[in-house]
């Protein structure tokens, strides 16, 4: 997919700029060592169409869509491992416009029998608000170009504000040179200007990342059931209209307290609460009122939603994708799924 051709034109309208300034894309695409990465991903993008080739590669290229279609390569990739051909962004005119699923599903004779939808954003307005007050040290450490998620850690003397300018200048000035020493690996530990950092994992793209204090951030049981109902909203018609199931993957991003166990116990209709204490607060945690339920009540979705799946993404290969049959469902998605794919029902 990603032939001698592209790559050297590729080459040749980023090299000039400074490597923090280069697309997420740059080492999948120009690092030996991601051979195993580019693979993948190269055999994924090759199975779809013209167009919708071109339209993969130009969000790779943008950052602010890299992550978001990286997650839908990676479940491409995970149902494409089965007799499934995937489509990318296919076009259905519906009413006065077009809507286009992230994903769609046919047989191996070309019947269409699935829509897929993949989300990734769930973090809440107060965690984006209190991450804006970091928005200075986050964009220099994003200048790194090492992909490595920092961690602000060691509570008693780590500060709960964020640095000035002067000082966000020296931290990256000296993070830069931290990180590109051979020795440091994952789990290595920093500090500079009073702040202590820890390297966490490796992340798919570029440059570094730095998790910064959001304060205490959670995700209900209701939340979880609610984002897969904005998808679900949207698509639900056109599903029916078409005869097809629908699906709904969710890709958490890493910073919060969602998990694979959370959404089977909100599938099941628990009343559960997961809460992400920020370790390195000195704040005291917020008083909040979350509402519940008087009892534990099952899902209830419409009737088009036919699986949850949950992505674990990875990088040398795509990752693993445990789904949930909704039992409600008007449509089963009867065909399987690949050896990566748990499918478990869902009360």
């Amino acid at each position: 997919m990603f032939d001698a051709a592209f790559t050297e034109a590729f080459r040749k309208r980023f090299a000039s700029r400074q490597e923090w300034n280069r697309p997420e894309f740059w080492p999948v695409l120009t690092d030996p060592k991601r051979a195993s990465q580019l693979e993948w991903l190269s055999l994924t993008i090759s199975q779809f169409g013209d167009s919708q080739r071109h339209n993969v590669l130009q969000r790779l290229q943008t950052n602010k869509h890299f992550l978001a279609t990286y997650n839908e390569l990676a479940v491409a990739a995970l149902l494409g491992e089965s007799d499934l051909t995937v489509e990318y962004d296919e076009k259905f005119p519906w009413k006065d416009g077009v809507l286009t699923p992230d994903l769609t599903l046919r047989s191996a004779t070309g019947d269409l029998v699935g829509l897929v939808e993949v989300w990734t954003r769930f973090r809440t307005t107060e965690q984006r608000g209190h991450e804006m007050q970091w928005k200075e040290l986050r964009a220099r450490v994003g200048r790194i170009p090492r992909p490595v998620r920092l961690l602000l850690t060691d509570l008693h003397h780590t500060p709960s504000r964020p640095p000035d300018s002067g000082q966000t200048r020296k931290i990256a000035a000296h993070l830069d040179k931290w990180l590109q020493q051979l020795d440091t690996a994952i789990g290595a530990t920093c500090e500079v200007e009073g702040y202590h950092f820890q390297a966490v994992s490796s992340l798919p793209g570029l440059r570094a990342d730095v998790a910064t204090p959001s304060g205490t951030d959670w995700q209900t049981a209701d939340m979880v059931r609610k984002s897969i109902n904005v998808k679900v909203s949207r698509y639900a018609d056109l599903a029916s209209s078409l005869d097809v199931p629908l699906v709904v993957v969710l890709a958490a991003e890493p910073v919060l307290p969602l998990s694979l166990d959370m959404l089977r116990e909100a599938l099941a209709g628990s009343q559960v609460i997961a809460i992400g204490l920020d370790p390195f607060t000195h704040d005291p945690i917020p008083s909040v009122s979350i509402p519940f339920h008087a009892k534990d009540i099952p899902a209830e979705f419409h009737p088009a939603l036919s699986m949850v799946g949950w992505l674990e993404v990875s990088l040398d290969e795509p990752g693993t994708l445990p789904g949930f049959d909704v039992q409600s469902a008007a449509r089963k998605l009867t065909v399987p799924l690949g050896e990566h794919v748990i499918r478990d029902g869902c009360a």
